[in-house]
Formats: C-alpha cells, structure tokens, sequence
C-alpha cells in the first residue's frame, strides 16, 4: 500500500470549486529528469519584457515560467494563454504534493501574469478561482508564535533593583536611570513607547507622590509599586535621583561628573524626595547614557527596555526566561 497523504497536505483542494477537486487527482506526476524544452511558447517576449528587471529577479522569472510550462505539457495543457482553472490545479497541487509555500505559489502567479502581459494576452490570473485560491492559502499559512511574557514577581522585581544600587562612577548614571524605567513601567502597566516616550515635564512630585501627566488628560498620582523599604525600591527616590543626573547634565557634563565622581560622596541614605522643576520640561526624560556615564538628549529605543531588564536580572540571579519588556506591568 501506498503511503496516504495527511490532511496537511491535502488542504489546499478544499479551496478550489468542487468540479476541480477531482481533477487534482487525475494530473500526471512529473518526471524531473525530463529534459528543458528549447522551444518555449512566450518565453522569448518575457525575456524582452524583464530586460530592466535585476538579474536576480529576470532569472527568477524566467525559471518560474519555464516550470509552468514544463508543467503544462506533462499535463497537456497550454502555458499561453492559459486557463485559470489550470493556474488554480498547478497551485494547489504544489501547495498540497510538495509543500510550496504561499509566497512562492504567489510568485508563481505573478510570473504567469506577467508572461501573459509581455505576449498580448489578458491576465488569468484575476479571473476565479485563482484569487480566491490565494486568499485562502495566504489565511492557512500558519503564523509563528509569538513569544509571550512572563510577569515578573514582587520579589524578583526587587532583587533586579537590587542590583541598581551601585552608585560608583559611572555605573550610578545607568543604574540610576534603569531603576526609574522599572518602577515607572511597574507603577502605570505602560509598554516600552510610552515609558521612553515620556517628558521631563510630566513627572512631578506632590508631598512625596509621584504625578503624573499626559496630554488631554487629568494628572494620574502613581502608586509606590513595591514596599519602600529604602531608596531602591521607592519610586519618588528613584525620580528624584534621576533627575539629579538630567538636571546636572543639562547644566554642563562637566558638572554632572564632578558632583558624582567625587571620592567623597556618600551613598544615599534614606529617602529623598526633593525634587526642582525641570531646566527643559519637554526634554526626554529616559535618555540614551554613553560609556562613561555621558547623558545624551537622545530618547531611548524601546528594545533598550528588554535589554536592561535582562543585564539587571542575569546579575541579581534572577531567571531571564520569558522576560520581555511587558514582564515589568503589575500582575493582572
């Protein structure tokens, strides 16, 4: 016995008009070792018609015609002008006999239309079934999975900040600026554009609390996102620390160097929330920070946000599997 086709590759059958279906049983298998013919119907008028054409794409051309037609005699069909329901029987057999992907079938089509073209003849390819053949093969084409996210837990979001804590030049300016995007993506659920895409402007501190303003809306007080056991964890210190750096850059980076390269500076102690109204209110607030801890005006990218996320957690030990930027937005 014969091996018998899965229903995989018998799908693209259901596509075509019940009187073709049957039809797709009776066409000759083709023999590949049957030599090229020389003698091509049309081929001479498409090969003048894709002289413009890059070389990569005349040959492509000229390859795929010459496989309909070779085609079409096993068949016993005519290449030029051709019937769509032949068209619709040699997609749907490669599709279903070999595997032929719906992006190569649908150059396929475009090279029979194009021949058609070059030789004074109408394009059957717009005529049924062959649109809806490609429709449907184009809607059956499975999609790659997309890769989902886990959510990153309270206690592993507060082992990743842990690992901000360095404060030695210039870690400090990137670690600094990171802890700001986690919390800030913790505290509104916001996706990796709107947290990058935010202004210095609207984060603002009112008696301790984060608020926050967008366009045409009413300012938003954002919720402290874990216990503020200490700065690392507090989203007002994070802020306010943030800008400090922002603030003293703006100003000349020789400042900013200076103020926090200094031997002598502590680390911070306790909470602080003192925080002056920004220099330039629309700058980017999450700015690109060179090696050496220059601050650039430049927004962030956002696959800059999975990219931290992922150095911060390999540091603290945390397991990187899953994590994608949306692993930061509060547990649903």
């Amino acid at each position: 016995m014969g091996q018998q086709p899965s229903p995989q590759t018998k799908r693209a059958r259901t596509a075509l008009p019940p009187g073709l279906r049957p039809l797709l049983d009776t066409l000759r298998v083709e023999d590949p070792d049957t030599p090229v013919q020389e003698d091509i119907l049309g081929l001479d008028l498409l090969h003048r018609h894709l002289a413009d054409y890059a070389p990569q794409t005349r040959r492509a051309y000229l390859a795929d015609w010459k496989r309909w037609a070779s085609w079409c005699r096993a068949q016993d069909r005519t290449p030029l002008p051709a019937e769509p329901a032949d068209i619709a029987l040699y997609l749907a057999s490669a599709h279903d006999d070999h595997g032929t992907e719906p992006a190569t079938l649908q150059r396929w089509t475009t090279t029979i239309a194009t021949a058609h073209t070059a030789n004074g003849h109408p394009d059957p390819t717009n005529a049924p079934p062959v649109p809806g053949l490609l429709r449907w093969l184009r809607a059956t084409k499975p999609q790659p999975r997309r890769r989902t996210s886990r959510w990153l837990t309270d206690l592993e979001l507060t082992r990743v900040l842990a690992h901000t804590r360095e404060e030695s030049w210039p870690e400090l300016v990137i670690n600094r600026r990171d802890r700001l995007i986690m919390l800030l993506a913790r505290a509104t659920g916001d996706g990796p554009d709107e947290i990058l895409g935010l202004r210095t402007g609207q984060l603002t501190l009112d008696e301790e609390r984060v608020v926050l303003t967008r366009p045409d809306q009413e300012p938003q007080v954002l919720a402290n996102p874990l216990p503020a056991a200490d700065w690392s964890t507090c989203l007002p210190c994070s802020l306010a620390m943030w800008r400090q750096v922002t603030d003293l850059a703006d100003d000349s980076r020789t400042a900013l160097r200076s103020a926090l390269e200094a031997p002598d500076r502590l680390t911070p102690r306790g909470h602080s929330h003192t925080l002056e109204s920004a220099p330039d209110s629309q700058a980017w607030l999450l700015r690109r920070v060179r090696r050496g801890g220059t601050v650039t005006a430049d927004r962030m990218a956002p696959k800059a946000l999975r990219g931290l996320l992922h150095t911060h957690a390999t540091g603290a030990g945390v397991d990187t599997t899953g994590l994608t930027a949306f692993a930061l937005r509060p547990h649903p």
